[in-house]
């Protein structure tokens, strides 16, 4: 059997990364959610498995139980092994991430692929301002700060969301079927 292609979904804050993934899922039942923990009590992340304490993530990394991890807007995320059994049975899985552990992920799996997801910058500071992520100042920091952030060396398919979250799911989907 093929090994799954594990798609990276990139992006600044207010790209819509999870309104695409749920769609690409709704609408692709052989692809999965990449088994991922988050260091919070709860979360609304859709693309998030789990929710555990700082303390008891802290736990899990001292027990090497995250395949890869990393930090983001003061949380820590864990993608367990189990995605490398899933991966080498074939299921190709999506998952939402930063795209600090590009580089960890092309060394661990065979077929990665990354999709940026973007919008123009009005459009994110006006998602951001209606999601209360901060005061102006913070959103033009955060928005500064996603820029600089933004994967430059790495081979990826880029997908625009300013028009719509439908259009840029559309676009998603294109970027998929046309990978894998």
């Amino acid at each position: 059997m093929a090994y799954g292609t594990l798609y990276m979904i990139v992006g600044p804050s207010g790209s819509g990364k999870q309104a695409l993934i749920d769609a690409v899922l709704a609408a692709r039942p052989d692809m999965g959610r990449a088994p991922l923990i988050v260091s919070a009590q709860h979360s609304n992340n859709t693309c998030v498995v789990g929710s555990v304490s700082p303390d008891r993530f802290l736990h899990y990394m001292r027990r090497d139980m995250f395949a890869l991890q990393w930090d983001c807007d003061g949380f820590r995320y864990g993608m367990t092994h189990d995605a490398a059994k899933q991966l080498r049975d074939g299921e190709s899985l999506i998952l939402s991430c930063d795209s600090s552990i590009i580089d960890k992920a092309r060394e661990l799996y065979p077929n990665i692929k990354v999709i940026y997801i973007t919008a123009r910058m009005d459009v994110l500071r006006r998602r951001l301002a209606s999601m209360e992520y901060g005061s102006d100042t913070e959103i033009d920091m955060h928005l500064a700060q996603s820029a600089r952030l933004r994967p430059r060396k790495h081979d990826m398919v880029t997908v625009d969301t300013s028009d719509s979250i439908a259009a840029g799911a559309k676009a998603l989907m294109a970027a998929i079927s046309a990978t894998g």
